[in-house]
């Protein structure tokens, strides 16, 4: 077998014949004016032809070329990796032979990724050199003459590689569990897979921890992602079809100690009820929101955690007002679901579309309504007040506590108080309550912990859910919102104008007999829908 060439590529190929002295030093000399790959310039410049690259590639690298005509695959061979891993790794498996595959690669640089490759074949693997276009057109013949040998009604599953089915499977999972994310974790000799399910993650029976970076892989492949990037982030999208629905995986890649660790979040269009009555609000809730985005103008801020259900309010809000006799526009980061007769924008930090450049933008579109996904810097919150000074209702999220804090949150960002009470029309803070489950709740005194904590009475009788195999043992199954509701009338406009300090606003609140996010969660646990340790997971704060 060669061994690798410590030889410059230039000196390599005037030795073969194919390039002279004076075309490698004119090509050098435009390099170091503008950079840039010497082969790439070479072949720019015509200097070489790309076979005779990929041969001078090959001796340098210490590996058998290729010519064109030789790349013809074996069967087993490429069953082993599908056409969309062999096309994002540039590679052809070739054939097998005494226990290792022997791949074809057009492009040096994915010499340092076939470790991945070994563990999605399951073989050590032995590179050859070939031209970069050669391999491309051989890859692509062969997987099309594969694909015509498959009779089309064998499904994609029985055709799969191990690693495919297994994916398969663990989404199949987390939809039908109804998850909202998937985690994938590996750590130096071991891999963790979770779920998120009403709000908090149960571990699931991982796969073997040498299949994590094969399983990793596919992902990226799947979401058109870098397989050959490890070491930054990287964000796509998957879509598939699950028990006849049509769900999308948002994904999301960070590098860590023990390697990529992924998320992906699901967005399951058909479970997304957006009906204003299913979201567990009262009849005098419901009309009180409904007065909220009936308003010509104006700001309504849905307030609360990460994972409270902020979205799922304001997209049911919108559907309310989604008429053909108003124009309405979002921005957001990303759009989580596609909504009928309304213009949704995705910010895209990396090329410049910011919020606050779209926003701007998107009051020359002669919107009614606008929603801005969150209020995170004082730019957004700026726009957002002269969007609603000039005549227009805005929706948007905000992470605070409750609702009195959401106006001193909007002080902190820059935005002036007199403003805030020309602008501010209502405030909704939300949470999600997980439930418990129909199958094991059974009936239990409050510990002594609870009674202290939530200055309850000792012989209250409240539930919890044993757990059964229908709730996986958690003992709870599903969620319900509940709301906290404050609309700014002019006494407490006029009061932030004077102070606006939450404690203030709060007491003012209490006055006008709001209903606070605790109160709401405690008459849930008393009615035996949740338990006492979700009151004080959610609103203890509060």
């Amino acid at each position: 077998m060669p061994v690798p060439d410590s030889r410059q590529l230039g000196a390599i190929l005037i030795d073969i014949g194919v390039l002279r002295q004076g075309q490698l030093q004119a090509v050098l000399a435009e390099q170091r004016r503008s950079g840039g790959k010497l082969g790439t310039l070479l072949l720019d410049r015509e200097a070489v032809s790309a076979v005779d690259l990929a041969h001078a590639l090959a001796i340098q690298k210490g590996l058998d070329f290729l010519p064109d005509e030789s790349l013809v695959p074996e069967a087993e061979a490429l069953g082993l990796l599908d056409a969309g891993t062999a096309r994002a790794f540039g590679a052809l498996p070739l054939g097998l032979s005494e226990g290792h595959l022997r791949v074809a690669v057009g492009d040096p640089d994915v010499l340092p990724l076939l470790g991945d490759l070994e563990s999605l074949t399951g073989y050590p693997v032995i590179a050859v050199m070939a031209s970069e276009a050669g391999l491309a057109q051989a890859v692509e013949k062969a997987y099309e003459a594969k694909a015509k040998e498959v009779a089309s009604e064998q499904s994609d599953a029985a055709e799969a590689a191990p690693i495919v089915r297994l994916l398969e499977s663990l989404l199949m999972r987390a939809v039908r569990d109804g998850a909202a994310d998937i985690h994938f974790e590996p750590y130096h000799g071991d891999f963790r897979i979770r779920m998120r399910v009403d709000g908090v993650l149960y571990e699931v029976d991982p796969p073997p921890a040498h299949l994590a970076i094969a399983i990793v892989s596919r992902i990226k492949v799947l979401a058109n992602l870098d397989i050959s990037e490890t070491r930054l982030p990287q964000d796509g999208r998957i879509e598939l079809v699950v028990d006849g629905r049509p769900i999308d995986f948002r994904v999301s890649t960070v590098p860590t100690q023990g390697g990529e660790s992924v998320v992906l979040r699901v967005l399951d269009r058909q479970s997304l009820r957006l009906d204003l009555s299913r979201l567990g609000l009262g009849s005098s809730e419901e009309a009180q929101l409904m007065e909220f985005i009936g308003r010509p103008h104006g700001i309504v801020l849905v307030t609360g955690p990460t994972g409270s259900g902020k979205t799922t309010t304001l997209y049911s809000l919108l559907q309310q007002v989604n008429t053909a006799e108003r124009k309405i526009l979002t921005v957001e980061d990303p759009v989580e679901y596609d909504l009928d007769g309304i213009v949704q924008i995705p910010v895209n930090d990396d090329i410049g579309v910011t919020y606050g450049r779209v926003l701007r933008t998107m009051l020359r579109q002669d919107p009614d309504i606008i929603l801005i996904g969150e209020i995170r810097d004082p730019e957004t919150a700026q726009i957002a007040v002269e969007a609603a000074l000039t005549g227009h209702l805005v929706l948007s999220t905000l992470h605070t506590n409750d609702a009195p804090s959401t106006v001193t949150r909007m002080v902190d960002l820059g935005v002036e108080p007199f403003l805030l009470a020309a602008t501010m029309e209502g405030i909704v803070a939300q949470r999600l309550l997980r439930c418990i489950c129909s199958e094991c709740g059974e009936s239990v005194p409050a510990s002594e912990d609870q009674i202290k904590r939530l200055d309850l009475s000792s012989n209250e009788a409240f539930f919890r859910g044993k757990g059964c195999d229908t709730c996986h043992f958690t003992g709870y199954a599903g969620r319900t919102a509940i709301y906290e509701l404050l609309p700014l009338d002019e006494s407490l406009k006029e009061q932030f104008l004077q102070n606006p300090s939450t404690l203030a606003l709060r007491a003012m609140a209490r006055e006008r007999k709001m209903t606070t996010l605790h109160e709401r969660a405690m008459a849930l646990a008393r009615a035996g829908k949740t338990t006492l340790d979700e009151v004080i997971r959610e609103t203890q704060a509060d």
